[in-house]
């Protein structure tokens, strides 16, 4: 008979561990605690600067409702819902929302921001709410004025204007009257403005270099046509 022996340098295969259900189980919810969480898509209340791309998921829509607040309540995300909403539009998820500064919001009367994941800030949507400074009672009025007045605000959209082609036409949608400018320029603009019963004007505006506008046009064009504002009790109610 033949002898076999191992050599030192033979390693001999650890034992085979068997576990119960219950023993499995609970190493799987010890080891799932250990996992990070994916990062959530951007969408309703999302925060500004989460990674990714269109190339991750399907593009999916949700309705942002914006609550039209006063200006000193600048700095903060999420909207409201849409029982309170002064105004709502669909945001694709491939988008984030940002804070807006004391400036933007007080001077400039934006009330909401959203730009597209890694655009670098140059493909941006936004909801302006502006009042008639100074004149108690006064309310604009849906023409070429109102875009002026919503530009006033804008800097880069006076450049568009004042180097570009402006065209309008008016719509009505829920028995409420907007008007609808679009500005062909190197950075193209498209604003969509009514005015609520309290005479305060609303104005949605996507903007693009024009590579961007063309490429993303029909994103663009869904963000456009679902703006909506509602009837408010008053301004800031």
């Amino acid at each position: 008979m033949t002898t076999v022996v191992a050599s030192a340098s033979e390693t001999p295969p650890p034992p085979t561990v068997c576990l119960s259900r219950r023993a499995f189980a609970s190493a799987a919810v010890l080891a799932s605690s250990f996992v990070r969480p994916m990062e959530s898509r951007a969408a309703y209340g999302a925060a500004a600067g989460s990674g990714g791309g269109e190339e991750d998921a399907p593009v999916t829509w949700d309705v942002f409702y914006g609550a039209a607040n006063p200006p000193a309540t600048y700095g903060t995300i999420g909207g409201t819902t849409k029982a309170l909403a002064k105004y709502s539009y669909d945001v694709a998820s491939t988008w984030v929302e940002e804070a807006t500064s004391k400036v933007e919001k007080g001077s400039g009367g934006q009330d909401s921001r959203w730009v597209k994941r890694g655009s670098k800030g140059e493909e941006k949507a936004y909801c302006l709410t502006l009042n008639r400074a100074g004149q108690d009672g006064a309310a604009f009025e849906l023409t070429d004025a109102s875009l002026q007045a919503v530009a006033g605000a804008l800097s880069d959209m006076q450049d568009s204007i004042a180097s570009g082609r402006t065209s309008s036409k008016r719509v009505s949608e829920d028995g409420r009257e907007y008007i609808r400018f679009d500005v062909d320029s190197d950075r193209k603009y498209t604003v969509k403005i009514s005015i609520d019963n309290t005479g305060r004007l609303f104005a949605f505006v996507v903007t693009a270099p024009a590579a961007m506008f063309n490429r993303d046009k029909a994103t663009l064009e869904r963000m456009v046509t679902s703006f909506r504002v509602y009837t408010s009790a008053s301004q800031f109610v």
